[in-house]
């Protein structure tokens, strides 16, 4: 999961450099309120928490996993690839619906 905000003057999204999981642990370690700058325009933004919202990592942790499912099938022969392929493939979709979830709950949330 991927934090941002959308800068005031751009309008370009602007990532910050943060794991945490839900606005309040935001909050926290941020403060409520915060300021940062684009780093499209160099503008300063005034930036609430609830005005930071998450998406997805994209597809990479699926991708990731399904080929070394495939790389553990190689050792093991043709059925062994696709038997990788298939074990790769749903461990990936597993962790990819947990940091689609992560991002429901982010953007579901306001302090």
């Amino acid at each position: 999961m991927k934090i941002y905000f959308n800068c005031l003057c751009c309008h370009q999204k602007v990532y910050l450099e943060s794991q945490v999981k839900s606005r309040y642990h935001l909050s926290a370690s941020w403060g409520k309120v915060f300021l940062i700058n684009c780093n499209y325009c160099q503008v300063q933004n005034q930036i609430n928490v609830n005005m930071v919202r998450a998406e997805t990592s994209k597809n990479k942790v699926p991708i990731a996993t399904t080929l070394s499912g495939c790389l553990i099938g190689v050792l093991a022969g043709p059925l062994g690839i696709i038997i990788g392929i298939g074990i790769g493939a749903v461990s990936g979709g597993a962790v990819f619906y947990n940091d689609h979830q992560e991002v429901e709950n982010f953007n579901n949330n306001v302090i």
